[in-house]
């Protein structure tokens, strides 16, 4: 990034455009991804991060709806998530003596 004072308005608008869309669209990714294994809330948090990062400074467009669409997927996760551990407390305790004695 040194590199970006020598180069026009313009290119430097597009390069910060592109990179706040790879963020987002890494935090879509980690959201999704999320889902598949209910017990990995850290990617959650990790897409939120990303999502927010992308977010500032974006304009109007795809990278901001893909953004929020990330942190909504991240929310309803953490939601889930939490749900199931309120819910299932007992149970899982009785998982986690069961995996225990396994080992």
């Amino acid at each position: 990034m040194s590199n970006l004072e020598e180069r026009s308005h313009g290119e430097v608008a597009a390069y910060r455009e592109g990179w706040r869309a790879g963020l987002v669209l890494g935090a879509v990714a980690v959201a999704v991804a999320a889902f598949i294994n209910l017990l990995s809330m850290e990617k959650s948090i990790l897409a939120i991060v990303l999502a927010l990062i992308a977010i500032r400074g974006a304009g109007p467009g795809q990278t901001r709806f893909r953004g929020r669409l990330a942190l909504a997927i991240a929310a309803v996760h953490l939601a889930v998530a939490a749900t199931v551990f309120i819910l299932f407390h007992d149970k899982l305790e009785r998982l986690f003596s069961l995996l225990q004695s396994l080992g």
